[in-house]
């Protein structure tokens, strides 16, 4: 367990590090950029993330499956998912281009140029992550993306900076990653061994069996994810747009702590299912505890704080960005349970574009309910919330079914029992206003750091078990992130 925790910690902060341009460039730029702008700038980003999505396909996340299977085959696994994106990016760009001209431009309208650009550039050749993963040499992936974070957010404010100019900001971004792409071809030819690797005993079909139905539930996801977006962002404009952003602000947080530990358990998972005396079903139980104790401690402090953080953090021209939050850390309680790792491992896929098919359809309903009532965004919002919580019952329905448990046998019951009771019985640290009314904006530091604190002793002393791995990893973890550093 230790070393998946390790791996796990480190492609956390390589993920977010890939995040950084939503993380850290908004706190900067809503201080350069109008509200207005500033919503114009997050519209673009939402089309071509979901534009990448359709492009990739999932194709690169099927290194997470196919090098633990075909270990001696890496390189030319690597190769042929990079022939496989390069195809599909392709097909997905062109796509656009011919709806967008079909309905007069009124998809993405003057933006559909940039768009395609960007998402050809960062879709391609952007394999690394998985590989470093599966082939575990994390210090490498740790290096490639804080590079990558920096410059990313270096070029975005620098720009907004000179220019307060959305379109500028666009244009440099996708400069950068035209020169990330071109760097990436001249490494994987310095570095490509297919030639000296056997070959795969069927080059395609096993990739492709696993892409289609995971890439369909990947880009369904996507679109259930960003739904609430578009209809935001189409029928009540950028500016209220720009609130639900902020609102959302922290789903690339709460994504990358949950996906780093199912990245890290799925190959595990893989592995296990082949030795019959190891159960791959454990261990997605004791990841299932880990992300509670990651995400709960979320939910709590950012309920408690949700108007003084936005308010401090973003301005008070987006206070109205604080119900949304607050609606949305209920999302995050469900996120903690991501059965997808427990489907893919035994290649059970089709349920994840069922339940996608289902939240969907669920989300649209209450968007298609709420919205002319004049909800507005906490309506979307809401709408968010439940189409993930009908997604999650579809899939905990097939993963029970697959692995013959029932609902008994499937969650981790007790453990998460007490992750949840100590949350709640550390939030009375919060509770009092003292905190703020002493130290000001640094009180909910404070604050938060007392709480966090409080939660972890309260694991110890409820004796959650998964905690005390915590802990005994935790004291290596420094050491560990150190060595990683530098062999990179």
């Amino acid at each position: 367990m230790a070393g998946v925790g390790n791996r796990a910690a480190i492609l956390t902060l390589s993920r977010l590090a890939n995040y950084g341009l939503m993380l850290i460039s908004p706190v900067l730029l809503v201080r350069l950029l109008s509200v207005a702008q500033f919503g114009r700038y997050r519209e673009f980003l939402l089309y071509a993330s979901m534009l990448q999505a359709i492009a990739v396909f999932s194709i690169n996340d099927s290194i997470l499956y196919c090098i633990p299977a075909h270990p001696a085959s890496r390189w030319r696994t690597v190769r042929q998912t990079a022939v496989l994106i390069a195809s599909s990016s392709l097909i997905a760009v062109a796509g656009l281009a011919v709806l967008d001209r079909a309905c007069g431009g009124r998809i993405v309208g003057s933006l559909l140029l940039p768009i395609c650009l960007y998402v050809l550039f960062c879709a391609n050749l952007d394999f690394w992550d998985w590989f470093w993963v599966a082939t575990d040499r994390p210090g490498l992936l740790f290096a490639y993306t804080s590079v990558r974070l920096a410059a990313r957010v270096i070029v975005a404010v620098v720009t907004a900076a000179l220019t307060h100019d959305v379109r500028a900001i666009i244009w440099a971004l996708i400069a950068l990653e035209g020169l990330r792409m071109l760097g990436a071809a001249v490494i994987m030819m310095a570095v490509d061994r297919s030639a000296a690797e056997p070959p795969l005993a069927d080059p395609w079909r096993e990739q492709l069996r696993y892409c289609v139905p995971s890439g369909t539930a990947s880009v369904l996801s996507t679109l259930n994810r960003n739904l609430s977006g578009l209809v935001v962002a189409k029928a009540l404009g950028a500016v209220a747009f720009a609130q639900y952003a902020i609102g959302k602000y922290g789903e690339p947080v709460v994504l990358t702590l949950r996906n780093s530990v199912s990245a890290v358990v799925l190959p595990e998972m893989i592995r296990r299912d082949r030795e019959p005396r190891e159960e791959p079903l454990a261990l997605w139980r004791r990841a299932t505890v880990i992300n509670t104790i990651l995400l709960f401690p979320i939910v709590v402090v950012v309920w408690r704080y949700a108007q003084p953080l936005i308010e401090t953090v973003f301005g008070r021209s987006y206070a109205p960005a604080a119900l949304v939050l607050r609606i949305y850390t209920l999302s995050i309680v469900r996120e903690c349970f991501d059965f997808a790792p427990a489907l893919r491992a035994r290649n059970q896929t089709r349920p994840l574009v069922e339940s996608n098919v289902g939240s969907i359809a669920a989300c649209g309903l209450m968007l298609a309910i709420l919205i002319p009532l004049g909800a507005g965004v906490p309506g979307a919002m809401a709408a968010v919330v439940i189409g993930m919580v009908a997604d999650a019952v579809w899939l905990a329905r097939a993963t029970m079914r697959h692995f013959g448990v029932g609902i008994g046998g499937l969650l981790p019951w007790a453990s998460t029992g007490k992750v949840a009771l100590a949350a709640l019985i550390a939030a009375a640290v919060l509770a009092t206003s003292l905190w703020r009314d002493t130290f000001g904006p640094g009180g909910m530091v404070l604050a938060t750091m007392a709480y966090l604190a409080v939660f972890a002793l309260l694991l110890l002393a409820l004796k959650v078990p998964e905690a005390h791995a915590l802990l005994a990893w935790a004291r290596r973890l420094a050491p560990t992130l150190s060595t990683a550093s530098r062999k990179a």
